[in-house]
């Protein structure tokens, strides 16, 4: 049985003849009593007997158009979901991002977002934030935010913003007296990173490998509150982004120290699959991404790419 003889049981069934039934099928009435006769003789039962030169469905049709009235709204509700879903109109967003730290501002993206896009479901996805591209590869994701570039056909990549890193130490350390740090001033240092492997962090990637240069240990501490109250205390140093030590800095326990005389900084990308029908909600929540991180990172001018919202 196709959908074509849902639509006739249908059709039929409404209007009591096949003659009235073509012109909504454009179908001629042969065509049509032939494709009745076509789902009877598959099925083994009539479906219509004629009651005073109207077609009256048989106990068999009455089963057939319940089952053609459920299926035909079901394909007209997805064709309408999924028009929808290509306008950007509605859809689920299900994304993660490498840095635990910046979860804390998906609440009023989410909110801002929202008002545009009432109609898109966004689920964060935290338990994939290590590799979260592989997880977009495997059709786990469709929106990641990582730190650095990557080379792969399958993915695309959008600039979102680029923001410095500084050291962060205790107030009576001797790095408050350089004017910057140098990778072989990590030599001797206990360095609190987020987590292993250390070629995953921004610090060793493209400062401390490079330099062949190796801390003293390397401490996993994934809770920045907890790395804070670490160094505090005095048992490490730790490299974070200028935005996210911003609010402990009125802390006289803690000061900061600038990463290389240029400075260290990393560049975040949202990436997504590569394809051609990128639903514009998935567009416009990067958009929105950019702007508030840009809104975040104002007061210390990490925002390098600007909002364009």
């Amino acid at each position: 049985m196709e959908v074509r003889h849902l639509r006739l049981v249908k059709e039929v069934a409404e209007k009591g003849s096949l003659s009235k039934a073509k012109d909504n099928l454009f179908l001629s009435q042969s065509a049509l009593s032939h494709q009745l006769k076509e789902v009877e003789t598959q099925l083994g039962a009539p479906l219509f007997h004629r009651v005073n030169k109207k077609l009256v469905l048989t106990g068999a049709g009455k089963i057939v158009l319940e089952s053609a009235e459920r299926i035909l709204n079901d394909l007209e509700q997805t064709e309408i979901s999924v028009k929808k879903y290509v306008s950007g109109d509605r859809g689920s967003l299900r994304m993660a991002t490498e840095c635990y730290t910046c979860y804390h501002w998906l609440p009023s993206l989410m909110v801002d977002f929202n008002k545009e896009f009432p109609n898109v479901d966004i689920e964060i996805l935290p338990e994939y934030s290590n590799d979260p591209v592989s997880h977009i590869l495997e059709g786990k994701l469709d929106l990641a935010v990582i730190s650095g570039r990557l080379e792969n056909p399958n993915v695309k990549l959008t600039e979102l913003f680029t923001d410095e890193l500084l050291a962060l130490v205790p107030a009576d350390h001797p790095w408050t007296k350089k004017k910057y740090v140098q990778a072989k001033d990590f030599a001797d240092q206990k360095v609190i990173i987020h987590s292993l492997p250390v070629e995953t962090v921004t610090l060793y990637r493209k400062l401390l490998i490079p330099e062949n240069v190796q801390p003293k240990k390397a401490i996993p501490i994934q809770i920045t509150e907890a790395a804070v109250e670490m160094v505090k205390a005095g048992m490490g140093v730790k490299v974070l982004a200028k935005w996210i030590i911003e609010p402990y800095l009125h802390d006289k326990r803690l000061a900061v120290v600038p990463v290389t005389r240029k400075g260290l900084f990393r560049t975040w990308y949202a990436v997504t699959i590569n394809r051609p029908d990128t639903p514009q909600y998935l567009t416009n929540f990067m958009e929105h991404l950019r702007c508030n991180i840009a809104g975040i990172c104002r007061g210390c001018q990490d925002a390098t790419i600007p909002c364009t919202k």
